[in-house]
């Protein structure tokens, strides 16, 4: 029996195969048994910290979360950079205490996250939705990262090289808040690593069980 396909992050559910959903409001989480929530850093400067902070924990204490995020940190808003280390900090803490992987949103702040990741070796980290670089690729990578794919690699040549010169056992696929099927973005990636689709689905099948676990061997 061939492997389902792995959506990693998307706002959407299709049905499609597993999807980590994303729960944009901690307090209703959508109708899925994988489900993220975390405290994105556009909301650090919308929402009471603490409030948003101790739902989470109540989520992750519950088991009804099976990673934290979206979380992480944004260069490009004018939320002030400290304000947001502070609320990841809290997040990350949460993610070490109850053994859970991140989903992590990462603009403009690599740099950022390369000291943290020297420092939490233990935490799991996905960056979504990743764009950066074959070097910054490479030294996230080194220090434990997983890197998924959205919809910017079906038009983005160098992103495509980068895509394809890295290992296999640290990729994910995503849709994101993208009206595009994630079998689309599969079938593309897999021509980038010369592979076919249902190969492609075996490998990112894998790494999702790497992450998660092998209760995920029998959804989807």
């Amino acid at each position: 029996m061939l492997p389902p396909f792995v959506n990693i992050h998307t706002h959407k559910a299709s049905g499609l195969g597993i999807e980590l959903v994303n729960a944009d409001d901690c307090n209703s989480l959508p109708d899925s048994n994988f489900v993220s929530a975390g405290l994105h850093p556009w909301q650090v400067g919308k929402c009471d910290h603490q409030q948003t902070l101790d739902a989470i924990d109540r989520l992750c204490r519950d088991g009804k979360i099976a990673a934290i995020g979206e979380a992480g940190l944004d260069r490009a808003i004018e939320t002030d950079i400290e304000r947001q280390k502070d609320v990841f900090a809290v997040q990350l803490d949460l993610a070490k205490q109850y053994h859970l992987p991140m989903v992590i949103h990462c603009v403009r702040a690599y740099s950022d996250f390369l000291q943290i990741l020297q420092h939490e070796p233990t935490v799991k980290m996905i960056f979504h939705g990743f764009n950066g670089n074959a070097t910054t690729a490479n030294q996230l990578l080194r220090h434990g990262a997983m890197l998924s794919f959205g919809h910017q690699l079906l038009n983005n040549n160098e992103l495509q090289k980068t895509f394809a010169g890295i290992p296999n056992d640290c990729i994910f696929l995503e849709t994101d808040t993208k009206d595009i099927g994630i079998d689309d973005i599969y079938n593309f990636a897999a021509r980038l690593k010369n592979v076919s689709t249902d190969e492609l689905k075996e490998i990112i099948f894998n790494n999702l069980i790497s992450i998660f676990g092998n209760k995920w061997a029998t959804i989807g």
